[in-house]
């Protein structure tokens, strides 16, 4: 599965809600199978991922909010030490990212401008 960073916190966090039916129920298939299956291997991805296949923001193979994803992405990468392109299982990665995240105060830094910040501060993983 190819996931880019910033939705590895995302996966974490979701609680059901969505842009639209299309993505949330896209969303809900992906962390269920990660759910049920914690070894599927993940690869970072650079760009556009398995999860924004339904994302109204996606325009093409680009998203439409570029700049701030980017921002984020390039923070979960710094602060988890991985890089684009490791392929590392979805246990290991989303363990990496809630020691490194969301136990200490990067999450607020890293999640400040998105609009699901508010909702995901209320969600425990």
């Amino acid at each position: 599965m190819n996931i880019r960073p910033h939705h590895i916190l995302c996966i974490q966090k979701f609680t059901g809600h969505g842009y639209n039916e299309e993505f949330t129920d896209h969303m809900k298939a992906v962390v269920s199978k990660l759910k049920s299956k914690p070894e599927t291997y993940i690869t970072v991805r650079e760009g556009c991922d398995d999860l924004c296949k339904m994302c109204p923001n996606r325009e093409d193979e680009a998203c439409t909010s570029f700049e701030k994803v980017k921002a984020m992405d390039n923070a979960v990468l710094r602060v988890c030490g991985i890089t684009y392109e490791d392929t590392v299982s979805w246990e290991k990665l989303a363990h990496r990212a809630r020691k490194q995240i969301f136990e200490t105060d990067a999450f607020q830094r890293i999640c400040a401008d998105c609009q699901w910040a508010e909702l995901c501060r209320n969600t425990e993983v």
